[in-house]
């Protein structure tokens, strides 16, 4: 398959022999004599793969490579350095920056050949993040044989999963976000067209007042004996009764109490969202610290509440708990992560039972779900890291692997019973706080 590869090298004889090597494997090829250049076609351009040079004019490659990264394009674009400096802390910021992949000057045209056609193997099928971080361990392992100069890959590969680990916290706070909005715009919908209402009322109510005054200026008028008479007081009375008909008046003071009272209710459940929402992040708050595991998981059940309405009923019994000591909002996205995938599992409508006791030294949540159950042969891999069963582009398998390593970072164990076709129940366990 034919790819429109660019290259970006200000130096002649290095991008005609780039752009021969390209050509000769068959693919379209731009070529671009700085980043800027390069960053224009990229942008204008279906361009698959970049390889690009580090020192440029106008644009480095460093800069055309964060870029590439920060736009939203419509495809994943793979990203080949070509430097020659071999500092480990400048192979770092390669890959940093958002690189791919990097080749030392002056290169070897068969190792670059080679390079190249992996490159094209990984867009062509494009890979999700588990492929792809399993590229760059693959890689880092090719660059730390044939390359001593990396003496600290570890490092460069732990940054890289905690770039990850933030993606997939990004994305979860995205979800979360979206259906906190629908929580709230739901109140606020009634609320607003109850204040319509409420207008409408306030305009009826203001006329017949208006009509009210006519007849107590009739009722002084005959005080004073003014020649109004009789027939003008007369005449006031009739036009305020058949206003009070024509409003409904009874109907109208008794709506008016329902909707205040609709009000309130819905601006409470705003407060609650919101303080829930505070206590679930604990903004500021990510420190080690008594926590109460029935608030958090109250909390989480609000905030993700979105997610899980329209898939299952939520039935909950939790218990008399001691504090525990931890993170709570580590905690809370433990039970979000289980809980959202409890009702990705559930395909029309179903049952997650949330509970929890205190057991021995140890505060236990179960949450269980009648979803669709997890393989015999999956079971043990899923607090892997970048294991997943979802299609691609809808999972990175890093969430049940960031509620394992928050779990066990609190010196409390999760465990997973599944049953394909009948559900899946995990179990966590927490030590209570001595004391």
């Amino acid at each position: 398959m034919s790819m429109e590869i660019l290259i970006s090298e200000d130096d002649l004889l290095s991008r005609s022999l780039l752009k021969k090597m390209v050509e000769e494997m068959g693919h379209r090829v731009v070529v671009t004599e700085n980043g800027i250049q390069a960053w224009e076609q990229v942008r204008q351009r279906s361009v698959r793969m970049v390889v690009t040079d580090w020192m440029m004019p106008e644009m480095d490659g460093l800069t055309l490579c964060r870029n590439i990264r920060e736009a939203r394009l419509d495809r994943y674009v793979y990203i080949i350095m070509l430097t020659s400096r071999d500092h480990q802390k400048d192979l770092v910021a390669v890959f940093q920056a958002g690189a791919d992949d990097y080749i030392s000057k002056p290169f070897d045209p068969d190792e670059l050949r080679a390079r190249l056609q992996t490159g094209l193997r990984v867009v062509g099928l494009e890979e999700d993040h588990r492929r792809m971080k399993h590229e760059v361990l693959r890689y880092a392992a090719q660059i730390e044989e044939k390359n001593k100069r990396l003496e600290n890959t570890l490092k460069r590969l732990e940054e890289t999963q905690a770039q990850m680990v933030h993606s997939e916290k990004m994305a979860s706070i995205g979800q979360l976000a979206a259906g906190v909005a629908h929580e709230i715009n739901n109140p606020t919908g009634f609320v607003s067209s109850n204040l319509k209402t409420l207008g409408d009322y306030q305009k009826e109510l203001v006329a017949l007042i208006t009509k009210y005054r006519e007849l107590l200026a009739a009722l002084q008028a005959r005080e004073a004996r003014s020649p109004i008479g009789d027939e003008a007081l007369a005449t006031a009375v009739a036009a305020a009764v058949d206003y009070e008909k024509e409003i409904d008046l009874d109907y109208l003071l008794s709506d008016i109490t329902d909707l205040m009272g609709d009000c309130r209710e819905g601006t409470n459940r705003i407060k609650k969202i919101v303080l829930d929402l505070k206590d679930f992040a604990h903004p500021g708050e990510d420190r080690l610290q008594p926590t109460d595991i029935n608030k958090g998981l109250d909390a989480t059940l609000n905030v993700v509440n979105n997610e899980l309405k329209y898939k299952a009923v939520v039935e909950t019994d939790l218990g008399t708990l001691p504090m525990v000591q931890g993170y709570p909002h580590q905690l809370n996205q433990v039970f979000m992560n289980i809980l959202v995938n409890a009702a990705q599992s559930i395909e029309k409508k179903g049952r997650i039972k949330v509970r929890t006791r205190h057991v021995d030294r140890f505060v236990e949540v179960t949450i269980e779900d009648n979803g669709c159950g997890i393989a015999p042969e999956h079971l043990g891999k899923i607090f892997d890291p970048f294991f997943t069963t979802k299609d691609v582009g809808k999972g990175t398998g890093l969430g049940m692997n960031i509620a394992y390593n928050i779990i066990h970072k609190h010196n409390g164990a999760i465990d997973v019973d599944s049953t394909p076709g009948c559900g899946t129940t995990f179990t966590v366990r927490l030590p209570v706080m001595d004391g």
